[in-house]
């Protein structure tokens, strides 16, 4: 389970980031400030998957 999470971090943080705000917006009535801070986690986690994408090593490194 732990392996497949690993190789599909990527996808999961996308997915997370599109997905989170809105959540939050569904939940302005809980907390005024949901909104946003689903915005700021969808954000982290666009900067994230961008990070894991670029310490990646490239395909034709590995053959080489």
């Amino acid at each position: 389970m732990l392996n497949w999470i690993s190789r599909q971090i990527v996808a999961i943080l996308c997915i997370v980031a599109f997905l989170s705000p809105l959540i939050a917006m569904s939940l302005i009535e809980f907390y005024y400030y949901s909104t946003l801070i689903g915005w700021i986690v969808g954000f982290i986690c666009i900067v994230i998957a961008y990070i894991i994408v670029h310490m990646r090593p490239d395909e034709e490194e590995l053959a080489s």
